[in-house]
């Protein structure tokens, strides 16, 4: 006894540990992760700064000395670590979406292990995926830049389309670029073409002589927020062009001829030796001269073609060149006969400043633009004593539009205009106070396009019959006229539909091609262009209203109509299930009815209410039909009367016969119609009606399953005392679904 509690005590001992092992077993959830997953996903921009928390391992288990499970990196160069004694994880190197400065990516395994226990270790993946953040600025591609360009290059010309950044960002926002030219000094000559394209376009004009070089700064900016940017520079150099005339120093010169000239004899110039020069600076072509002209003066002197020295040409005697003489002189670029400078040379002999005056030339003539400023110098007369200061000028005419100064030059008052006067001729005249001088102006004014086309209408509107559908019928008409004299306007279409039309220049709109019509509006832009130079133009919208007819195609009708004929057909196919539905029920309800009506004959002795009309039997072969009801108080005698057979057979059919001539009546229609009406002995109440007040219901516009049974019933004031009727009711209830009454 004593040798068997020891035992009892060690086996009960074994038991209790291996139910403790095995409940421990049951519950050890410790390595788990908390979501109930495998592994751990945490998303970090690139620019989380070293040091910084990336995220928190959600694992079941305490950490720390007392804790339960202890956890460690299974790779050692990892760009993370795990923090001690806790679950955080920590960011140990840079990251880089680019993968320049750091991994665009980690994946590293935390192995889990359990205390005070032998099983391995738990792995848990954990994947750090790294976004994108605007942390890389644009950077310009073969940056500075130099743009030579001549100074004649057109305004609106692309110059230069090789500017390029990168952003190193990802796709996206972070790496669009964005191209300005930032504002300063010279800025307003070039613009890009886009923002977000290097394509430089020029927009104002260059002068070399005013600007040879200049240097503009450029941006390119990212779509970030805060943006990145980074600037550049562009030197611009600034090509010559021959686009200017050699120009004389003096645009006068005088010279007095000597007593006793010979041949050879050099004249000695005022205020200095004649001399040109090209002002095409970067060029500076060099110039020759020569006279201008081959009148009789001319015979008497030469030029030198190389340094402009005037020498007479042949021995001069006394009684020659009594009156001073002007010769013109022609400067003349080597490379360009079409580049030359004019300038006079007056010649005198001593002492004929005292002499008559005279003017240098009898006429003058200068052609004038329109639009130079009041208060320019359009001439300038020259007399045979240009250093008296005392002589005076004045004009015959036009006082108000012109003057002349005490020098000669003769100066614009007023506007000038074309369109109101071409032509201006005056005398001017001169007086010394001794004599007096005269000579002829003839000033033309050259036109200027300074007027826009303008049409009639801001906006023009036609609509289009059906039977001028054709090729060649006539649209509308457009007028548009100019304010510019003798200018004439030309006239032309564009726009999409621009190719289906044509216009002459009387302004008529003809229709071309009626095979490329897809929308029933064609909309237009009518654009005048005049003759002037530089032209002008304007622009007035066309719109053009087609018949439907005319639009080819459901493809080519536009999505409205498409939607119009697919509503339409599931309209169509739905209407059609809902006849052949009913048109299935009311077969299957005639034949019941067939059976129905001849279990009623039977009942009732060979005679039977209609289930339509439904009537009180009032003897045999005879019944009260309320259809000839006069109304409400009428009493049961007053009903009228008709034989069942003269209702429902006018041949007397037995049964049998009439059952299958209902049966084929309804199977030829779709609801019952109507019984006739009997001719009766005694006429029917002058207000009785073919349908009973009870058939029809207040609103008529209703599909009804059941006959006219339970119409009855409704607050029709005659069929009250009909329905009350016990073998009515009766007859009702025996003709419930016999009958298929569609009412519209």
């Amino acid at each position: 006894m004593h040798r068997v509690a020891p035992l009892l005590l060690c086996r009960l001992v074994i038991i209790s540990n291996l139910l403790l092992a095995l409940a421990q077993n049951a519950v050890d959830n410790r390595c788990y992760l908390e979501s109930g997953g495998s592994a751990e996903s945490f998303f970090v921009s690139e620019d989380l700064p070293v040091g910084a928390t990336i995220g928190v391992i959600r694992i079941v288990g305490e950490l720390g000395e007392r804790g339960n499970i202890e956890l460690r990196l299974q790779e050692s160069d990892s760009p993370v670590r795990i923090t001690p004694n806790s679950k955080n994880l920590t960011l140990t190197r840079k990251l880089d979406k680019e993968g320049i400065e750091g991994p665009s990516s980690v994946y590293v395994n935390i192995i889990c292990d359990r205390k005070r226990t032998s099983d391995p270790g738990f792995v848990i993946p954990v994947n750090i995926r790294v976004t994108d953040a605007n942390d890389n600025a644009p950077q310009f591609v073969n940056a500075p830049y130099v743009l030579n360009i001549s100074e004649v290059t057109v305004v609106g010309t692309r110059v230069l389309q090789g500017v390029k950044a990168v952003d190193a960002d990802q796709q996206g926002p972070f790496s669009t670029v964005q191209y300005s030219v930032l504002s300063g000094p010279h800025s307003d000559y070039f613009v890009f073409i886009n923002g977000l394209e290097g394509t430089l376009v020029l927009r104002k004009a260059l002068d070399y002589e005013t600007l040879s070089n200049f240097t503009l700064v450029i941006r390119a900016q990212d779509q970030g927020s805060p943006p990145q940017w980074s600037d550049t520079l562009l030197h611009v150099n600034v090509i010559d062009a021959d686009d200017q005339n050699p120009k004389f120093y003096h645009d006068h010169y005088t010279a007095t001829l000597p007593e006793a000239t010979q041949q050879g004899t050099r004249l000695k110039i005022f205020p200095d030796e004649i001399a040109a020069y090209d002002q095409d600076i970067g060029i500076n072509a060099p110039v020759y001269y020569t006279f201008n002209a081959d009148g009789i003066e001319y015979r008497y002197f030469e030029v030198d073609r190389a340094s402009a020295h005037i020498s007479t040409k042949r021995a001069i005697s006394e009684d020659e060149l009594l009156q001073p003489v002007t010769i013109v002189i022609k400067a003349t670029q080597f490379d360009n006969a079409d580049r030359y400078a004019l300038a006079t040379l007056t010649v005198a002999r001593p002492g004929s400043s005292t002499r008559d005056l005279t003017f240098l030339q009898s006429h003058y003539y200068a052609g004038v633009l329109e639009n130079t400023p009041i208060g320019s110098v359009i001439l300038t007369v020259v007399t045979n004593k240009p250093r008296n200061k005392r002589i005076r000028y004045w004009l015959s005419e036009y006082e108000s539009m012109f003057q002349v100064t005490p020098s000669g030059d003769i100066t614009l008052l007023q506007a000038l205009d074309y369109e109101t006067e071409e032509l201006y001729t005056f005398n001017v005249h001169a007086s010394d106070t001794f004599s007096n001088a005269t000579c002829f102006v003839n000033i033309t004014v050259l036109n200027v396009n300074d007027w826009d086309p303008r049409f009639r209408y801001p906006q023009y509107e036609f609509f289009l019959n059906d039977d001028a559908l054709i090729p060649g019928s006539v649209v509308g008409k457009v007028e548009a006229a100019d304010g510019d004299k003798n200018d004439y306007i030309t006239l032309s279409l564009r726009g999409p539909a621009a190719k289906m039309f044509s216009v002459n220049e009387e302004g008529v709109i003809t229709l071309c091609d009626v095979t490329a019509f897809n929308s029933s509006t064609a909309h237009l832009v009518a654009v005048a262009t005049d003759s002037g130079i530089p032209p002008r133009q304007a622009s007035v919208p066309v719109i053009v209203h087609i018949p439907g007819v005319m639009v080819g195609g459901w493809a080519t009708r536009g999505p409205g109509f498409v939607t119009t004929v697919i509503f339409g057909t599931t309209l169509s196919v739905l209407a059609l299930i809902i006849i052949l539905l009913l048109a299935y029920i009311h077969k299957n309800k005639k034949q019941k009815s067939a059976t129905r009506l001849e279990n009623n004959m039977n009942k009732f002795g060979g005679f039977v209410a209609s289930p339509v009309y439904p009537e009180k039997v009032v003897g045999i072969g005879k019944m009260e039909n309320p259809v000839f009801n006069g109304g409400r108080n009428t009493s049961p005698s007053q009903f009228s009367t008709a034989t069942v057979k003269s209702i429902m057979s006018p041949n007397r059919m037995n049964n049998s016969q009439l059952s299958a001539t209902t049966s084929h009546r309804i199977k030829q229609k779709i609801a019952p119609a109507p019984p006739q009406v009997p001719k009766l002995s005694t006429p029917s109440p002058p207000h009785s009606r073919l349908w009973p007040q009870g058939s029809f219901p207040r609103r008529v516009k209703k599909l009804s399953w059941n006959d006219e049974s339970d119409s009855y019933q409704r607050r029709g004031d005659v069929d009250s005392e009909v329905n009350s009727s016990p073998l009515a009711l009766e007859n009702n209830k025996g003709s419930e679904h016999m009958n298929l009454t569609v009412y519209f």
